[in-house]
């Protein structure tokens, strides 16, 4: 039997591929890139160029969001957002990632591209797209939250572009596997999250349950609190994913994973957060162009119907939120 791969979620310095994705020292990068996705499917990443001090406002703005009355939060629901745009609030417990498990044990908050609801895209309930949910600026000012959000937003849809490119680089596709993918209105999405200490001695209450990405890349910003853990298949272990300053922690999602036929790993991970304080993090999640089917990238099966992203995505939205609690008056399930 061969030896189990080594654990491994080495941190990458992207800064001179993105100076520069043809030096030298850019093909390393490229190939730390591929190793690190086809091993454990994570890896952190510094020299990104994203200001740390947009960082620390997105920060800010999340934990003033999550302080406000339930009473405010909840107009800023989920279930209120516009068609299948997937905006706004989500409660606690309001997800359930892994079966057996209590409810997850944390809230949040989705930001995406903001398409005003009269956008004919819209009007044709497209998916994942449609208008933000925005707390009234008397509550939040738009300096405090939306305009960070805002701009967070683009930077982090950006940064995810140059990732892909250098996945893509990695690969022996050609440089343009994922243009299709990534054009036609790619949707992607912010997701701010709020941990609560867990004060219980129940092991089936986790912060976020064992779980895969749904999409194809996520860009986690988390805060110093810890609790992020990764599964370690060799071992048969969790290992911790310990914070790195400003780092970004980037995993594999199932959709890379289907289409490179399981070469590049989708890995299971969950939040348990015991550390008696909250905890903050910021998913970013590139989902694509949900028109794009999921065919292996090396051919498929011939006969065989694969899905497409908005019907994998609408899968995963299902199963999770399915197990998740719901409010007194029914919202807080995925529609659309």
């Amino acid at each position: 039997m061969a030896a189990p791969i080594p654990f491994s979620v080495p941190t990458i310095d992207i800064a001179p591929y993105l100076s520069d994705p043809t030096s030298p020292e850019s093909s390393q990068i490229i190939e730390a890139i591929k190793t690190a996705c086809t091993t454990t499917g994570f890896f952190q990443l510094i020299g990104h160029g994203i200001p740390n001090t947009l960082q620390d406002e997105v920060f800010k703005g999340s934990e003033a969001l999550f302080k406000l009355p339930m009473e405010e939060k909840v107009k800023l629901d989920r279930g209120k957002s516009v068609g299948a745009s997937n905006r706004g609030y989500e409660l606690i417990g309001g997800q359930g990632l892994q079966e057996g498990t209590l409810p997850d044990l944390k809230e949040g908050f989705y930001v995406g591209q903001d398409i005003p609801a009269d956008d004919p895209r819209i009007q044709a309930n497209a998916f994942l797209m449609g208008p933000n949910l925005w707390p009234s600026s008397s509550l939040l000012s738009e300096l405090l939250f939306k305009k960070p959000m805002e701009a967070y937003f683009a930077s982090m849809f950006a940064l995810a572009l140059k990732v892909l490119d250098a996945i893509a680089a990695g690969m022996p596709y050609g440089p343009k596997v994922f243009d299709e993918f990534c054009s036609n209105d790619a949707v992607a999405s912010i997701r701010l999250l709020h941990y609560p200490p867990d004060k219980s001695n129940d092991e089936r209450q986790l912060g976020a349950g064992a779980h895969t990405d749904f999409g194809a890349i996520t860009l986690l910003l988390q805060d110093q609190i810890g609790g992020l853990q990764v599964w370690d298949y060799g071992n048969e272990e969790w290992k911790d994913v310990k914070p790195v300053p400003d780092a970004y922690v980037v995993n594999v999602g199932d959709m890379l994973q289907m289409w490179t036929s399981g070469v590049y790993k989708s890995s299971l991970h969950r939040v348990v957060n015991r550390s008696g304080r909250d905890r903050y993090s910021v998913p970013f999640f590139f989902d694509g162009n949900v028109d794009c089917v999921l065919t292996p990238l090396g051919g498929g099966e011939v006969g065989k119907r694969y899905p497409t992203v908005e019907e994998h995505m609408r899968e995963r939205f299902g199963q999770t939120y399915g197990r998740g609690k719901k409010r007194e008056d029914g919202e807080g399930n995925f529609k659309g």
